[in-house]
């Protein structure tokens, strides 16, 4: 099993290593093309291949924000509906203990209902 792990990871270092050189290669090819057929810097495939790697890696940094900006805001949601929890119950405990019921948000305005239960 580890024979074939580290014939996979040795396969994968010269694929990375070939593909490192077909890179400089091309790169090199690319900026002597452009000198002889005189094109603008823009159009020269080198300079687009590293704009391109500055494009992958601000990128890379914005899913990585974001990740850390999605994990804080569940966060939050979660504080806040743990919070909303407890004030609930004590708004029930309040109601019980007043004998008075408070219409839930959302129900007309300011109704409030004394329990029977308190009468008896």
């Amino acid at each position: 099993m580890e024979a074939t792990v580290e014939k996979l990871e040795a396969m994968f270092l010269k694929s990375h290593a070939d593909l490192e050189y077909v890179e400089k290669r091309l790169k090199l090819d690319f900026i002597a093309n452009a000198d002889q057929s005189r094109r603008p810097a823009e159009e020269n495939p080198a300079v687009m291949l590293e704009n391109l790697r500055a494009i992958k890696a601000k990128h890379a940094a914005l899913c990585a924000e974001l990740r850390d900006v999605a994990a804080a805001q569940k966060e939050a949601m979660s504080s806040i509906r743990s919070s909303l929890g407890g004030v609930m119950e004590q708004l029930q405990q309040l109601q019980h203990s007043t004998c008075v019921e408070v219409a839930p948000p959302g129900v007309a305005a300011g109704h409030v209902q004394a329990s029977s239960e308190c009468f008896l």
